[in-house]
């Protein structure tokens, strides 16, 4: 093979290669020391500066979602870029503070900090230590394999109920009133019933700057839309002083290394548990990220290196007394398009928050806190728009059904309780999908003699395809498109039985069923005694029972089962159609 490929584009490309052991555990060492200080360092520079310029107010934004001072963000970021730049598999996911993650810091802490703003602080930063804890623990155990059960529409339906949230939350702040507790929807009309109270000067300015953001990102996308509306807000606090609350003063300097302290054993041990909700989260908004920007990168990721590299990164924020981190969709995007080439832009963006942290810190003295939710219902209205709901319901009624049910938890109970609401909707989605799999009946088609889906079933419901596709006379062909275990193997039975007594409602029984085993990759023992169950039902009726396209794997299961010898070798037949033609021509048992 040649040691390079042609792109679609014509430049050669190196052949893509397994990673070394080195590389899957410490892909830094496998980057920096090839790393093209001449040709990259200019562009992962600049892009650094223009993620810099999103990911500082945002990190501030998000600080105040979490319940804790302002600066708490920033100080997540610089060890949680480096940690994730040592060790993660995406050349340019920027991994630092997050809404969803922010707003689950918020539900775990809340009850456990008793209104107290130090001891939320601590407990936050104690939460990011136990989650990078969970990370890592499930990253050893190779424990990657779970991401594949994360329902995609529950977890539209949480994001976009979390943003809402999350957008209301801000109506206090913006509006310059204080607005009742309570879920979501009192929380609204809290901000909605006060509206004769609300601070006109903080509410025109919050939403002009959130009007201005809006407008930059969608006809100046190069500018950096929130550090203007940092900017210009704070010029206009600093020359007219108006009476609106501003951004508690940011301590000047660089944080220091610490473990929380003042912590109790049965505290840390709700932390963990609220560590590992804070790592589904974590987990599904970065992954969503990293398979975005990998998209683009051609990176290779590996689920269990991920954990690993998120643990290690959510570790360096809680050192830091930070909050939990996760990758950023919204920042990765800018490094992009700023010309990141490898995660070096990361690591100069970490020094930059620092070097914000020690000398620009004063700065934001002037910063109105009505400017700051701004920053935060922009970073979000993107997750609250409808429009993926939208999506499910043309493709899907129950995605889109569980995705609303998981949509109006979040708003009406709060993040948590969703959060058990749908991992266990999906436990339950799941169960229903593997009890009741597709199952097809198929017919020929004219031209090519192929077999296609003429009728189909899943669930319970029928519905009709390939009007063409002709039935075989005396012969019914049933497809059944699931392994065959206990879990779906009276739905294997029972299909199979009503195929036949159909069948006979609208006619002569066929003479014989062949059972399409492509699907069936592998069978347990109730499998295997639900093959033997539609033989005897089927036999008691006169109608011959035989398998095709049976995999090897699947047939030395159904020898060890004994299945083989019950029903005989000579009736399981390599494809459809050879089943169909001895059936034709009398060569099978019956």
């Amino acid at each position: 093979m040649d040691e390079n490929a042609t792109s679609g584009d014509g430049i050669a490309q190196p052949v893509p290669t397994a990673p070394t052991k080195m590389q899957r555990w410490f892909p830094f060492g496998a980057w920096l020391p090839k790393y093209d200080w001449k040709s990259f360092v200019g562009a992962d520079l600049v892009a650094a500066v223009s993620v810099a310029a999103l990911l500082i107010p945002e990190s501030m934004g998000y600080s105040s979602v979490a319940g804790v001072p302002v600066e708490i963000g920033l100080y997540a970021a610089p060890l949680a870029l480096i940690g994730y730049a040592m060790f993660g598999g995406s050349k340019l996911l920027v991994f630092a503070a997050a809404g969803a993650v922010a707003a689950i810091s918020a539900s775990v802490v809340g009850d456990l900090s008793g209104g107290d703003e130090g001891v939320a602080v601590a407990l936050t930063a104690a939460l990011a230590l136990t989650t990078g804890v969970v990370f890592i623990i499930a990253g050893l155990a190779k424990l990657g394999w779970v991401a594949n059960f994360m329902s995609k529409a529950i977890m539209t339906g949480f994001s976009m109920g979390m943003a809402i949230q999350i957008i209301v939350g801000q109506f206090g702040k913006l509006f310059g009133i204080e607005v009742a507790e309570g879920n979501t929807f009192e929380k609204f009309w809290s901000a909605l019933s006060q509206i004769g109270d609300w601070n006109w000067t903080s509410t025109v300015l919050g939403v002009g700057a959130l009007i201005l953001i809006l407008a930059i990102q969608k006809n100046i996308a190069k500018l950096p839309a929130a550090l203007t509306a940092v900017v210009l807000a704070s010029i206009i606090v600093a020359m007219f002083d108006p009476d609106i609350e501003l951004v508690a003063k940011i301590p000047q300097g660089l944080p220091s290394l610490a473990l929380p302290s003042g912590i109790d054993a049965s505290t840390w041990g709700s932390l963990l548990i609220g560590g590992c909700a804070v790592a589904l989260v974590a987990f599904s908004e970065g992954w969503g990220a990293s398979a975005a920007v990998s998209r683009k990168t051609h990176d290779q990721l590996d689920t269990d290196q991920e954990f690993r590299a998120y643990g290690v990164g959510n570790l360096g924020a809680g050192i830091l007394g930070g909050m939990a981190v996760a990758g950023s969709l919204s920042k990765s995007s800018t490094a992009m398009s700023a010309g990141a080439k490898t995660q070096m832009s990361n690591i100069f963006l970490a020094g930059i928050v620092l070097l914000t942290l020690a000398f620009l810190a004063p700065a934001f003295q002037w910063l109105p806190e009505t400017v700051l939710a701004a920053i935060v219902i922009s970073a979000m209205a993107e997750s609250a728009s409808p429009t993926k709901l939208e999506v499910l319901w043309r493709i899907n009624r129950v995605d889109f059904t569980l995705a609303a049910i998981t949509f109006v938890v979040v708003l009406s109970l709060d993040l948590l309780p969703a959060m058990v609401a749908g991992v266990t909707l999906s436990l339950i989605y799941m169960v229903y999908r593997a009890s009741f799999p597709g199952r097809e009946v198929l017919g020929r088609q004219p031209e090519t003699g192929d077999y296609v889906v003429k009728r189909w079933l899943y669930g319970h419901r029928y519905g009709d395809a390939n009007p063409d596709a002709q039935a075989v006379p005396g012969v019914i062909v049933y497809r059944f498109d699931a392994p065959l275990i206990f879990s779906n193997a009276n739905a294997f039975t029972q299909s199979g039985q009503r195929i036949l007594i159909e069948a006979a409602a609208e006619g002569p029984l066929p003479r014989a069923l062949v059972v399409d085993f492509e699907a069936v990759f592998t069978v347990d023992t109730t499998g295997a005694a639900a093959i033997g169950a539609l033989f005897a039902y089927a036999e008691r009726y006169g109608v011959e029972v035989v398998l095709a396209r049976v995999h090897t794997g699947t047939r030395e299961l159904l020898d060890v089962a004994g299945v083989t010898s019950e029903i005989g070798e000579d009736r399981i037949y390599r494809t459809v159609r050879d089943a169909v033609d001895a059936i034709a021509e009398g060569r099978t048992q019956g």
